[in-house]
């Protein structure tokens, strides 16, 4: 409540500029919308042309229903692809080589 009657009570400022200030120049109103509407819009239609010309080339496209023509890829994998990760060996686990049982079997 106290806060509500600061807040209703507080009037305009009277202060008037100092004086030493220097008046401001006149600005035109195209040089406003040059600044402030043409440049940032100008920056966008770059942006966004920019990011979308490379996906406009002439190039192959998929288009849905087709079948996938290009190559399968393993994000992380070997850096031989899928060949080098079928002729790798694995270990093969033994009876007394470690636990029998899979998981995370902690012993406390």
């Amino acid at each position: 409540m106290p806060a509500l009657l600061v807040t209703s009570t507080a009037g305009a400022a009277l202060a008037d500029t100092p004086e030493t200030w220097e008046n401001t120049p006149h600005v035109s109103a195209l040089h406003v919308i040059l600044v402030l509407v043409a440049i940032p819009v100008a920056l966008f239609v770059l942006i966004t042309l920019l990011v979308y010309l490379p996906s406009m080339s002439k190039g192959e496209k998929y288009k849905p229903g087709e079948a996938w023509r290009g190559e399968s890829e393993w994000f992380g994998g070997p850096s031989g692809g899928l060949e080098a990760a079928d002729k790798s060996e694995r270990p093969a686990v033994t009876e007394g080589q470690g636990p029998s049982r899979g998981g995370t079997s902690g012993r406390w």
